[in-house]
């Protein structure tokens, strides 16, 4: 297809079919805060204020959906500082949560600004505000109003991080005359891993823009918490022994909790000093959790509640971690780590951060959106993955009994992760 139809096509249909879901993200936006939080910025209508931050324009346009990939983009942000501390970096985030982490990590060269939605108006005004000398989307956000208006201004376009999942691979090889001329928009496609340059290639990116830098998700693993006294407060508060063994559920699903307390009251019978972490994925759900965790005979304490100095008289059996961007804080007091949205929903999460500290890895079968990293940790043997729910509890009971065994795979797990480490540096060096 030519590009200049295939620009007015998608300008055309692009705003009725978003118009068409709106009621579906609205109702997911109201869980998580206004649904008309930033709705002037989202559409580049920018306050004077904000226009007065960014003057005469940025150096670097950074645009990143959700936490993951803003984590992504603070870890390069360090790596850039490192090298040029003068830069003027616009970072633009599409989810609540995402903004609530880049609010609070960013540097303060960086500014936080609301994602534009993909309307060509929308998009021009924003290039018009920020004035990009580059354009850096994260991992999968190849946006065309985005990469056209890029070209039209003449500034290069680097994927970092690139991925595909096999469901987005899958688009891009069935219609090839709709994709191939707006990923043709990318100046630079930095790569995961070497096996993802001919997937990328088959699907359409171009092959002379393709470069390996790695996963930048070991550096993100490897930023730092800033809060790693935290936890020994919430020891106390919660009334656990020091030498308790800790099982930590991170972001679980729907139907995960349930089985995390099902397979933690069979267990608690014969360890005694087990306890256990909830840490739903989304927060929402808190009020549920809490009250199938009580349903069971379990007692529950909330991070927020003890966030109020609500110190347990009687120790509790579950902490149920009910804020955002506090689960790493977690790892490093975790015996045992359980990675969610891999036994009850599809996909998985990403589990580098329980491999950074050195913990042994419980994970279901459905770790597609990983699946290079389950791989090449698997072969290490640095991570276990159970089939099912009955496999799951078999491992659990092995790990818990054995402490030489909880050993070998955390420091296994760790060393993994040791030699991945650097993929940031490596893509600051690509794009300066």
């Amino acid at each position: 297809m030519k590009v200049p139809l295939l620009r007015w096509c998608y300008r055309v249909t692009f705003p009725v079919i978003a118009g068409l879901i709106s009621p579906y993200y609205v109702h997911r936006l109201s869980k998580r805060g206004s649904p008309r939080e930033g709705l002037s910025e989202r559409m580049a209508f920018y306050a004077p204020s904000t226009r007065e931050m960014v003057g005469s324009g940025v150096d670097l346009w950074i645009h990143a959906v959700s936490v993951g990939e803003v984590l992504v983009a603070l870890a390069l942000l360090r790596e850039l500082r490192r090298k040029s501390p003068e830069l003027r970096v616009a970072l633009t985030v599409t989810t609540i949560t995402g903004r609530r982490v880049a609010m609070s990590a960013a540097d303060p060269g960086t500014i936080v600004l609301w994602s534009p939605v993909d309307f060509s108006g929308v998009v021009r005004r924003a290039f018009a505000l920020l004035r990009p000398r580059a354009l850096i989307l994260v991992e999968t956000e190849v946006w065309p109003n985005y990469l056209w208006e890029a070209k039209r201004r003449r500034v290069p376009v680097f994927l970092l991080n690139a991925r595909l999942s096999p469901r987005t691979e899958r688009w891009y090889r069935r219609f090839p005359e709709i994709f191939r001329p707006i990923l043709r928009g990318l100046s630079l496609v930095l790569a995961q891993a070497p096996e993802d340059v001919d997937r990328l290639i088959g699907a359409g990116f171009p092959p002379e823009a393709i470069f390996v830098t790695g996963n930048l998700k070991y550096d993100v693993a490897n930023l730092g918490s800033g809060g790693e006294a935290l936890p020994c407060a919430w020891w106390e508060w919660c009334g656990w022994p020091v030498d308790a063994l800790i099982l930590l559920a991170g972001s679980t699903h729907p139907g995960e909790e349930e089985v995390m307390v099902d397979l933690y009251r069979e267990s608690r019978h014969r360890h005694p000093k087990l306890r256990l972490i909830l840490a739903p994925r989304h927060v929402e759900r808190s009020a549920e959790i809490r009250a199938l965790c009580r349903k069971s005979g379990l007692s529950v304490v909330s991070r927020t509640e003890l966030g109020k100095g609500m110190v347990q008289d009687v120790p509790s059996d579950v902490l149920l971690l009910d804020t955002t961007g506090e689960l790493r804080f977690l790892y490093e007091k975790a015996t045992i780590v359980f990675i969610g949205k891999s036994l009850r929903a599809h996909g998985g999460q990403n589990f580098l951060e329980a491999a950074s500290a050195g913990k042994p890895i419980l994970v279901g079968p459905n770790m597609q959106n990983f699946e290079m990293l389950v791989r090449e940790f698997r072969r290490e043997r640095a991570i276990l993955q159970a089939g099912d729910r009955a496999e799951l509890g078999a491992l659990l009971e092995e790990l818990l009994t054995s402490e030489a065994m909880r050993s070998e795979f955390g420091k296994r797990a760790r060393a993994v992760f040791s030699k991945n480490v650097g993929a940031a540096a490596r893509a600051a060096g690509d794009i300066l």
